[in-house]
C-alpha cells in the first residue's frame, strides 16, 4: 500500500516535473538568445563607431546566426525575419529567404510569422507553439515551441526553440528510472513480506520479532517516501546540499548526466566536486565558496573534466541555507551544464574577429592588436614594431581569367605562406579582397622588419599550382615603422596603405616605407580629386585644339582635342598632373565624354560658320576605361547624331596598352565603330607591346609616333631607327603616320627625309582655343599655308646650315 501510495504521489507530481523541465529548457533557450542578441549589439556598436559599415555588420550578423548550432545533436538553430515579415535567413529552408511570409501557415492553418512578429513586439520572454519541419528533415513535421525576440536596431525578429518531442523523450527517461525504483521497492517489499509470513508461521515466539521488523519496514518506507519527495522536486539542474561539516547531505541524480559520476560517489567523497574542477579554475572555486556562503549568494562559471575526460562548462548559483531560528544548515548549490552556450559564445567571438575564408584575423582584430602594440610602445623604451600593408599584384586578372574559386584558393594559400613566414608573436590579418596586413611585434630593430618583408616577398613570388593550373604573382608592400605619432590605429593602417600604393606606382613587387611626404601627397591628390569633381560641374575645364599639319600640302587637316583645367585657386593645372589622377579615380570616363561632346560641338560650329572645315577631322583621345565600356559605340554614334556630323570626321585615339589588355574585345569594339565610319589612331605607338600580327587585325587608319622618340632622334641613333621603322611599317600596312611633339627645325627636317607627311607640335602651332582654331581654318588656304611653308623653309635652312658645318 505504501508503494502504491508513493506511486500515486509520483503520478501526481509528474506534471510538475514536466513543467519544471519545460521551464528549464525555456530558460536555456532564453540564455542562448541573450548571448546572440549581445553579439549583434556589439556588431551594431562597431558599425555606429564607424569601425565597420552597417551593411557589413548585418551581413556578418546573418552569417554568424546561420552558422550557430546548439543542443545535444548540434541541430538546433536560429532564423531571422524582418517586421514585414520577410524571411532574412533560415538555415534549413533557404528557399524561403527573401519571401514575404505574412500569409505563411502551418498544418493547423496558423499564420506563423505574423504571430512571431506580434509576439516579438510584446517583450523578450515570448514563446509561440506551432507545427514545423523536424530540424533539417523537411519530410517530418513536429510540434515545436519557439522563442522570438525583437532586435530593434536592425528591425529583426530572431527566433529559435525546442521540439516538444525531445522534451517528451527526456521525461520518458526520468519516468522509466522512477518506475525501476518503484519496481525495486515493490520487489524488496514482496520478498520481505513473504519472509515475515514464513517466519510468523514457524513460531509464536517470533511474533514480537516480526512486529519489530514490520515497524522497521514502515520506518524505512517512510524515510524512502521522504527522500522520494525530495528527489521528485529536483530540477533539470544538478542540486547539491553541503552541510556545515562539509559533508554532502543531498545530491540530485542530474550529477551523473553532467559529470558522469553517480550520486554515491559524492556522498562518499564530498571533495570530489573540487577534484573534477580543472586546475586553472580551482582557485576561483575556492574563492567562490567563501563569497557565495551568504544570504545574498553568488554565481560562477567554471570548467570540469567528466568521467570521459571531456571538458565541460558549468554555471553554479549558490547561497547559504538556514533552518528554524536561523540555524545554519550549510550551503545549497545549483549546477547547470552551459557548455553549449560557452561554445557558441566562443564560436561567435571567433567569427566576429576572423576572416571566414582564410581564418586569419580580420580588420577588427587587427586594429585591436595594433592598438595594443602602440600602447606598449608608449610604456617601454627600445620597443619596435612595424605595420605592413600588402596587396597582391595582378590578382584581378587571376580572378577574372581563372574564376573566383581559383582566386579564393590563391588567397588561402597566400594566408598559409604569410603565416609560415611569421613569428609566433606576429599577427597576420586579411583586410579585404587581396589585401593583407602584417603586424610585426617585438622587433629587435626597425631593420629586422625589412629583412622579414624581403623573405615574405620571395615566398609570395613562388608559383601557385592548383588542379593543373599554375600562376605566379607578386605583392606590393607599404610599411610603417615605429615609433609613430600619437594617432589612432586606423590612421597607422591608412599610412601603410598609402605607402603600398606608392610601391605599386613604382612598378609593383616593391616595398615602400611611409613618410610624411607621402601623406601630404595623398591629401593633395584627394583634394585635387574633390576639386576635379567640383570643377567638372563648375565648368572649370576647357578644350584646346592642336592643329595636325599635312606637310605635303602645307595644310591643316585636323585638330587634336586636349583638356585643360583652370583651377580657381591654383591656376592652370598641367594634364600630366590631373589625367593620371582622373584615371585612378574613375573621373576619366566623365571627363572623356565631356571632351568628346565639347569637341564635336565645336567642330559642328566650325562647319556651320566657315566654308573651310568640311574636310577637317577632330581627333579625340579615349582612355582605357572608356574603351572598355560595352556601350562605347552607342555613346559615340549618339554624340555624332546629336551634332549632325558624319562619322568620318571623328578620329578616336587609343593607346596600344588599351587595345592589348583585351585584344579580342578591342577588335569587336573597333569594328563596330569602323562599320559606321569612325576612324582610329594608335596613340604613342612604339611604347606599348603590340605585335605585328595583332596590328594587322586592327581596323586603324593612323599610327602616331610618340613624342619621346621624336625628341631624341638626333641625340640617340636608336630612336631614329625606331621612328624610321614605324614610318616604314605604316607605309607597308597602308596607314598614315603622325609625328607628335615636333618642336625644333632639325626634327622636322629628319621627318621630311623619312617621308613623314603629317606632324603636330609647337614648331607649327601650340594648342589653341576654339576661336583661334576657327580663325586658322578661315585662312587655311592662304595665310596659314604660307606660314606652314615658311616654317618648312626655315627648317630646311637650319638643316642645310648644320650639314655645311
Amino acid at each position: 500500500m505504501l508503494v502504491l501510495f508513493a506511486g500515486s504521489i509520483f503520478l501526481y507530481l509528474l506534471p510538475s516535473i514536466e513543467t519544471t523541465l519545460l521551464k528549464s529548457k525555456k530558460d536555456g533557450v532564453l540564455e542562448i538568445t541573450d548571448t546572440v542578441i549581445s553579439t549583434l549589439t556589439r556588431l551594431d556598436d562597431m558599425a555606429r563607431r564607424g569601425e565597420i559599415t552597417g551593411d557589413y555588420a548585418r551581413k556578418l550578423g546573418v552569417e554568424l546566426l546561420k552558422a550557430t548550432r546548439y543542443g545535444d545533436d548540434d541541430m538546433d538553430y536560429f532564423w531571422v525575419t524582418d517586421l514585414t515579415p520577410r524571411m532574412i535567413m533560415h538555415p534549413y529552408r533557404p528557399e524561403l529567404d527573401g519571401q514575404d511570409l505574412s500569409n505563411f501557415r502551418d498544418r493547423d492553418g496558423k499564420r506563423l510569422f505574423a504571430e512571431f512578429v506580434q509576439a516579438a513586439k510584446k517583450g523578450k520572454d515570448q514563446f509561440v507553439d506551432y507545427y514545423w519541419q523536424w530540424k533539417d528533415q523537411p519530410g517530418r513535421v513536429s510540434h515545436k515551441l519557439s522563442h522570438v525576440r525583437l532586435f530593434a536596431p536592425w528591425g529583426w525578429v530572431i527566433g529559435t526553440g525546442l521540439y516538444l518531442e525531445d522534451l517528451k523523450q527526456e521525461i520518458a527517461v526520468y519516468r522509466d528510472r522512477i518506475s525501476a525504483i518503484f519496481m525495486g521497492i515493490l520487489l524488496v517489499s514482496s520478498l520481505l513480506s513473504l519472509y515475515i509470513i514464513r517466519q510468523s508461521g514457524l513460531s509464536e515466539k517470533k511474533k514480537a520479532l516480526v512486529q519489530g521488523q514490520r515497524e522497521r519496514l514502515v520506518r524505512v518506507l517512510q524515510e524512502s517516501e521522504e527522500r522520494y519527495r525530495t528527489i521528485a522536486d529536483f530540477a533539470y539542474d544538478w542540486e547539491v546540499w553541503i552541510g556545515t561539516d562539509k559533508t554532502v547531505h543531498y545530491c540530485s541524480p542530474a550529477c551523473q548526466r553532467i559529470t558522469g559520476y553517480p550520486q554515491e560517489r559524492f556522498f562518499e567523497h564530498p571533495g570530489l566536486i573540487r577534484e573534477i574542477i580543472i586546475e586553472d579554475d580551482q582557485d576561483a572555486w575556492d574563492a567562490y565558496l567563501v563569497e557565495a556562503n551568504s544570504d545574498r549568494g553568488d554565481s560562477l562559471d567554471f570548467r570540469i573534466k567528466n568521467t570521459e575526460g571531456k571538458i565541460r562548462w558549468l554555471g553554479v548559483v549558490g547561497r547559504s541555507v538556514s533552518g528554524i531560528g536561523g540555524k545554519p544548515l550549510g550551503m545549497r548549490l545549483s549546477f547547470r551544464d552551459i557548455t553549449d552556450r560557452k561554445t557558441m559564445e566562443e564560436q561567435l567571438r571567433h567569427q566576429a574577429l576572423h576572416d571566414p575564408l582564410t581564418n586569419l584575423a580580420n580588420r577588427t582584430l587587427c586594429l585591436d592588436r595594433l592598438s595594443q602594440a602602440m600602447r606598449r610602445a608608449k610604456r617601454r623604451e627600445n620597443y619596435y614594431f612595424a605595420v605592413v600593408f600588402l596587396d597582391l599584384d595582378r590578382f584581378k586578372i587571376i580572378n577574372d581569367s581563372l574564376g573566383h574559386r581559383f582566386g579564393d584558393m590563391v588567397l588561402t594559400e597566400t594566408a598559409i605562406r604569410l603565416t609560415s613566414e611569421m613569428r609566433g608573436l606576429d599577427t597576420v590579418s586579411r583586410f579585404g579582397g587581396d589585401e593583407f596586413v602584417l603586424l610585426l611585434d617585438e622587433l629587435s630593430s626597425p631593420g629586422e622588419a625589412i629583412r622579414i618583408i624581403k623573405r615574405v616577398r620571395l615566398r609570395l613570388a613562388e608559383p601557385f599550382r592548383f588542379n593543373g593550373d599554375e600562376v605566379q604573382t607578386t605583392a606590393s608592400f607599404g610599411i610603417v615603422l615605429s615609433p609613430v605619432e600619437d594617432i589612432k590605429a586606423a590612421d597607422v593602417l591608412q599610412h601603410a596603405n598609402i605607402a603600398m600604393h606608392r610601391a605599386k606606382e613604382a612598378g609593383r613587387n616593391r616595398f615602400k616605407v611611409f613618410t610624411e611626404r607621402m601623406l601630404e601627397t595623398a591629401v593633395d591628390q584627394l583634394t585635387l580629386e574633390n576639386d576635379m569633381r567640383r570643377g567638372l560641374g563648375n565648368k572649370e575645364f576647357r578644350v584646346v585644339y592642336q592643329p595636325i599639319m599635312d606637310l605635303s600640302g602645307s595644310d591643316v587637316i585636323g585638330f587634336e582635342a586636349l583638356a585643360r583645367w583652370d583651377h580657381p585657386d591654383r591656376g592652370l593645372i598641367p594634364p600630366a598632373e590631373f589625367i593620371p589622377m582622373a584615371e585612378e579615380s574613375g573621373l576619366i570616363t566623365q571627363l572623356g565624354e565631356w571632351v568628346l561632346e565639347k569637341s564635336l560641338a565645336t567642330l559642328a560650329e566650325w562647319r556651320r560658320e566657315t566654308g573651310t572645315a568640311d574636310n577637317v577631322f577632330m581627333s579625340v583621345n579615349l582612355s582605357s576605361k572608356q574603351f572598355a565600356r560595352a556601350d562605347l559605340d552607342k555613346i559615340v554614334v549618339k554624340t555624332l547624331n546629336k551634332h549632325d556630323l558624319p562619322p568620318s570626321c571623328l578620329k578616336l585615339e587609343i593607346t596600344e596598352s588599351s587595345i592589348m589588355d583585351n585584344p579580342e574585345s578591342s577588335i569587336l569594339t573597333l569594328n563596330r565603330l569602323r562599320k559606321v565610319g569612325v576612324r582610329f589612331s594608335i596613340d604613342d605607338f612604339g611604347t606599348g607591346y603590340s605585335s605585328l600580327s595583332q596590328l594587322q587585325q586592327l581596323p586603324v587608319d593612323t599610327l602616331k609616333v610618340d613624342r619621346s622618340f621624336i625628341s631624341r632622334m638626333k641625340s640617340d641613333p636608336e630612336n631614329m631607327e625606331i621612328v624610321k621603322a614605324v614610318i616604314a611599317l605604316a607605309r607597308s600596312l597602308d596607314l598614315n603616320v603622325i609625328a607628335e611633339g615636333v618642336e625644333l627645325p632639325d626634327q622636322l627636317c629628319s621627318l621630311l627625309e623619312l617621308d613623314c607627311h603629317c606632324v603636330q607640335g609647337f614648331y607649327f602651332h601650340e594648342p589653341m582655343p576654339a576661336d583661334s582654331a576657327r580663325e586658322l581654318l578661315e585662312h587655311r588656304t592662304g595665310r596659314t599655308a604660307d606660314h606652314t611653308r615658311e616654317r618648312m623653309r626655315h627648317a630646311h635652312r637650319v638643316c642645310h646650315d648644320e650639314k655645311g658645318k
